[in-house]
This record gives structure tokens, C-alpha cells and sequence, in this order.
């Protein structure tokens, strides 16, 4: 039996932004959506286009594709063990040397606590070549920009229910399940960012950059729930590849986002209104129409399952959307010198991401950008979800020969898998950008 938690890999793999759940690509996986124009991923405040090409230039790129994943665990020592070890026994009550009664106060007693904290969720983004393109334009006065990437995110949580054995047949049974949520994004962003009523604004002492963004978005997003005890000897992650088309649903919208930057000489002062028209994506639905599905057969078994935990525990809805309800997000930053910054940033509400789980960021960082080519650049930060999991980590990267980016998250959390201690977090991040 395949692990479970390998099942979110393939999930990240099989269906191949800022990303959902806090991470960024290149230096922005360490130093968040801050106003720190070191990077050229720093945009997620429209306005700071303008500050991405100087005057000596008309155009900015990325080289290559950048690559940023992320990995959480539930804060249940041992969860991923436990749920495989059931699975095993359910299909095989043969396989363990324990008494029924001991199989039933062993698992009776941890599935509830896998219900309420037993997750797995993988976050994965690869930016397009070339992206993101800046180009000045005199004309326009101002700076346009372009961005495509790919974003998937995978959950898994367990849906638990209470085990029990049938003397006479000899077996386990019960309606736990695996919930698998996956979203798949692709968006083209296009921007433009400018001087802000420059006559008034600005002054000896800062200047004011305003900044639009349209995004063109298209989501499929889809959920399945997977009953253990119909897996039959299969692996969960080809019962989740197999069914994933005849839960998906694709949907496409359009995201506006607005900037404001203060530019003076030693700060910045972002506020950046993201989704302002609050655009939703529909999931595929479940626990519906099981009878289309072969009588006695597994698909038709795991449709059952879920129309379950929709009509009788009430615990999942059969159709859902994922809403980008708006949000802002402010950011500052400090210049110590020309190439030492402070910065910050915090989103002002919560919010969920394509697999539902809630969302609201603190970044704190600092970063120095090394003179010459041989010199690395480097960069720490913090960073914390103040809702949902209420997730801390550390992130640490380096910047070699000023265009390739190497950076770390590393939760500040731990939990036991396979009997070894590891973050409940771990992500990071590659990339490759035009110099500054």
C-alpha cells in the first residue's frame, strides 16, 4: 500500500500564484508580498511596476520558469501512519497480530481526533518563461506588465466515522473517508502602473505610483470523497487520478486589483485591494446521481459514501464555489542602506484558498543585496497564518550571481511521521531572474 501522503504529491504532479497559502515565487517565497523591488516577483501590488525598470532601460524579464511548493501536516503525531495501518487492516483483517477489540479501541479512539486535525496539503506554482515582462512606455506614462503561471493545490483531510466488526464475516468496516480537494489555476495578469497626480503628490520627500490589474483566470477545481473500507487492495492516489475528471469543473473569470505605493527616500508604504470584484469558480459536485454509476462497483460505493456525509452527517455540501472574497493587504519597508531593507506585510482579513482552508498573512524579512556577481545576496523572514491553521515558519534564501534564487520555509511546528520528528510546514522556492 502506497503511503497517503504521497498521494498529495502525485496530486501536485498529475495535474499540471502570489501563490495560495502565503508562498510567493523567488525572493518573495522569504520576504512576502512586500514593496522590495529586489525581486521581480515583488508584484503583488500592482503599483510597484512602476519601479521595476529604470530609466536607463524600457524592459524587464525573468528568465526561466520558477518553481515554489509547499507542504503542510495536520497537527496529529502519526495520523498518516495510523490511516494507512487502518487501511491495511481493512482490507486484510489478517494483517495484525491485535484483537478485534483491540483494532476497534485503537482506531475508535484516534479517528475523531484525524477528523477534527488529520490534513495534508501540497501547493505548487511554476511561472511561465519570460514572466513577469515589464516594458516602460514614455507614451503611456507609465510601466505595463505581464504574468502567467500555473497554480495547483491538493487537500486532504479524513472524514471520520466509527469503526466497527462483524463476528461472522470476520471484517472491519466503516465510513471513513479520504476528502480530497485539488484546484488548478492558470492566469494571464495584465498591468499598468504610473506617477500618481503628480503635480500634487509629489514632493522633496516621496512620490505616490497608483496601479491597476486585470487577471484573466481560468480554475478547475474538483473534490472526491474516497471511502477506505472500498479501496479493494487499490492505491488511494490512482482511485483519486482515475475519478478525478468526473468530479471536476472548469470555470473561467476576471480579477481586478488596485495599488497604492509611497515611494520616499529610506520607506515605502503599500496598500494593495486584491479581487475587488470577488469572482467565483465552481467545484465539481459530489454524492450525487450515484445510480449512473455500475451497480456494486467502487465508484458508485465511494458516490454513496459522500452523499453520506452530505444528507446524514451534514458535514460537506454536494455543490460548492470557491469565492476570491477581497482582501487588502498592507506593506512597508525600510531602506537601512541603498541595499539593506526591512519590510513587512499583512493582509487585514481572512481568506479561503482553492481548498478551503482559511487564510490571513503576516510576512516579516529582511534581505541585503550583495554588490558584484560573486557575492551571494541574502534574506531572512518570518512568517505566520493568523487564521485557519495558524501556521508559523521561518524562511531563509540566497540570491548566486544575482540571478538565481534559492529559498527555504521551515515551520517553527512539528509533528511525528513515520517516527521521525519533522515541520508540519517545509516549502521552497527556485528561480532565475534578469539582474538588478
Amino acid at each position: 500500500m502506497k503511503r497517503i501522503l504521497s498521494t498529495l504529491v502525485l496530486g501536485a504532479g498529475f495535474s499540471t500564484t502570489a501563490i495560495a497559502g502565503g508562498l510567493g515565487y523567488g525572493a518573495t517565497a522569504t520576504t512576502g508580498p512586500s514593496s522590495n523591488h529586489f525581486s521581480l516577483f515583488a508584484i503583488s501590488n500592482p503599483a510597484m511596476g512602476a519601479l521595476m525598470v529604470p530609466e536607463s532601460e524600457s524592459w524587464r524579464f525573468a528568465y526561466f520558469p520558477n518553481i515554489s511548493s509547499s507542504t503542510e501536516v495536520g497537527n496529529v503525531d502519526n495520523f498518516v501512519d495510523d490511516l494507512d495501518d487502518l487501511i491495511d487492516i481493512i482490507d486484510d483483517p489478517t494483517s495484525t497480530s491485535d484483537s478485534a477489540q483491540e483494532v476497534l479501541d485503537r482506531f475508535n479512539g484516534v479517528l475523531g481526533e484525524m477528523g477534527d486535525n488529520g490534513y495534508v496539503k501540497t501547493t505548487l506554482g511554476v511561472s511561465a518563461p519570460l514572466m513577469p515582462l515589464f516594458v516602460r512606455s514614455d507614451s503611456l506614462g507609465g510601466t505595463l506588465s505581464v504574468e502567467l503561471d500555473l497554480k495547483t493545490q491538493v487537500g486532504l483531510r479524513i472524514l471520520d466515522d466509527e469503526l466497527s466488526y462483524d463476528d461472522q464475516t470476520g471484517s472491519f468496516s466503516t465510513n471513513t473517508s479520504a476528502y480530497v480537494k485539488s484546484g488548478i489555476q492558470t492566469k494571464l495578469a495584465l498591468g499598468y502602473s504610473f506617477p500618481l497626480l503628480t503635480n500634487y503628490f509629489e514632493t522633496s520627500s516621496g512620490q505616490l505610483y497608483g496601479g491597476v490589474k486585470m487577471g484573466f483566470t481560468q480554475m478547475e477545481l474538483s473534490k472526491q470523497v474516497i471511502a477506505l473500507q472500498q479501496l479493494d487492495g487499490k492505491d488511494v492516489d490512482n482511485i483519486i487520478e482515475d475519478e478525478y475528471d468526473n468530479n471536476l469543473r472548469s470555470t473561467t473569470g476576471l480579477e481586478l486589483d488596485l495599488g497604492l505605493l509611497w515611494v520616499a527616500d529610506n520607506y515605502r508604504l503599500g496598500l494593495t485591494l486584491s479581487n475587488l470584484n470577488s469572482p467565483s469558480y465552481k467545484y465539481g459536485a459530489v454524492g450525487e446521481n450515484c445510480d449512473s454509476y455500475e451497480e456494486a462497483s467502487s465508484a458508485r460505493a465511494h458516490c454513496e459514501t459522500a452523499t453520506y456525509f452530505v444528507q446524514v452527517r451534514g458535514e460537506l455540501k454536494a455543490r460548492e464555489t470557491h469565492t476570491k472574497h477581497a482582501v487588502a493587504t498592507v506593506d512597508a519597508s525600510y531602506f537601512l542602506s541603498s541595499r539593506w531593507v526591512l519590510s513587512s506585510s499583512l493582509d487585514l482579513a481572512a481568506y479561503d484558498d482553492m481548498v478551503g482552508q482559511e487564510n490571513q498573512w503576516l510576512h516579516l524579512s529582511t534581505a541585503y543585496e550583495a554588490k558584484g556577481n560573486w557575492l551571494p545576496s541574502w534574506r531572512f523572514g518570518y512568517q505566520q497564518n493568523l487564521a485557519g491553521t495558524e501556521l508559523a515558519a521561518t524562511n531563509v534564501g540566497l540570491t548566486l550571481f544575482r540571478v538565481l534564487t534559492l529559498d527555504l520555509i521551515w515551520g517553527t511546528e512539528s509533528v511525528t511521521v513515520e517516527g521521525s520528528t519533522v515541520p508540519r510546514q517545509v516549502g521552497f522556492s527556485v528561480g532565475f531572474q534578469e539582474r538588478f
